[in-house]
């Protein structure tokens, strides 16, 4: 703990010392400060829940105290989760409870069972991150080491989940503690929280295993709601309950969700998508843009498939994917 400390704070006030802007971390106990804010987190997750098979039943990663007692994780981590443990930096453990959870950026917001006054770091302005910038992932220590990086790009992401952003932040080398890590700028503030592992970081087609951060800016505008309502309430994307791929041009259902709308409307496995309401599908992005403009949860979608060398017309009912997960008792 005291070696990497050291180390970590050679990186902070050696790129530190080359401006002379304010509010940069130039001592040990503004570092030490950032080391107090991270926390481990564990969940359980009941065996009967959505994302018990893909994501496990016992799940591990870190989270940042943002406020006197809330924490910001990848919503991954703690997802229909029954029972939450916070890990504190000096090694005390506390029960949490999931506050929010935002399926469209991935963000979750824990509270802690009982108020503490902890520190906490503020959020910093992702928009105006340069490539220039040297940054910080900082994982619980019980996860892994911390560790500095560059961000290398900011492209679109697209998930075989249901899931696109415009512009998260890809950072190079890789850390391999990624899961809801903060990644902080040298005046100690939250730029983003690790989300994945790539393995292209810098350009498709380049090998350059790095992370992948959720910007915080994409959480700006919906954290009064998470905190107030625990979900989003505004601009809320259509769920199909489906995972695809591309493939040689054309996109292909790789798995279909028990009971989700997909599953209801008879997709399955193995069906090619041809199009949407009508419009030609080209790729994953277009796949996922082509639905969510056609309305929020509830709306209808009239999908041209492909099965068996034949075309089959389907209508998928779509639902908010926050109803679709099991909610703890406390929720």
């Amino acid at each position: 703990m005291r070696k990497l400390f050291y180390i970590l704070a050679i990186y902070f006030f050696s790129y530190s010392s080359i401006s002379a802007l304010e509010n940069k971390i130039e001592t040990a106990d503004q570092l030490q400060k950032i080391f107090n804010s991270v926390v481990q987190v564990e969940s359980f997750i009941p065996p009967e829940a959505r994302t018990a098979e893909a994501l496990g039943t016992q799940r591990k990663g870190s989270g940042v105290i943002i406020d006197d007692n809330h924490i910001l994780t990848i919503g991954y981590i703690v997802v229909e989760a029954e029972n939450i443990n916070i890990t504190l930096s000096d090694g005390k453990k506390i029960p949490g409870e999931l506050a929010g959870y935002d399926s469209t950026t991935g963000f979750g917001i824990l509270k802690t069972a009982i108020p503490l006054k902890l520190d906490a770091l503020e959020f910093g302005d992702s928009d105006k991150l340069t490539k220039e910038e040297m940054l910080f992932i900082i994982p619980h220590l019980n996860e892994g080491k911390p560790s500095a990086a560059n961000m290398v790009s900011r492209r679109p992401f697209v998930g075989w989940w249901e899931y696109f952003l415009d512009k998260p932040i890809y950072t190079f080398p890789m850390n391999h503690s990624w899961a809801g890590a903060p990644l902080i700028n040298q005046y100690g503030k939250i730029l983003g929280i690790g989300s994945l592992y790539v393995t292209e970081a810098y350009v498709e087609g380049m090998l350059s295993p790095g992370n992948l951060f959720i910007p915080i800016n994409d959480l700006k505008p919906i954290f009064d709601d998470l905190i107030q309502n625990g979900r989003r309430t505004k601009d809320i994307k259509p769920y199909m309950g489906l995972s695809s791929q591309i493939n040689s041009g054309k996109i292909s259902v790789t798995r279909v969700n028990e009971n989700g709308p997909a599953a209801k409307a008879g997709i399955m496995e193995k069906d090619i998508i041809l199009s949407i309401n009508n419009k030609k599908i080209k790729d994953m992005e277009d796949f996922y843009k082509t639905v969510w403009s056609s309305g929020g949860p509830g709306s209808k979608l009239n999908f041209e498939i492909e099965r068996s060398q034949k075309k089959i017309n389907l209508e998928i009912i779509t639902m908010d994917r926050n109803d679709f997960y099991l909610k703890p008792k406390y929720y």
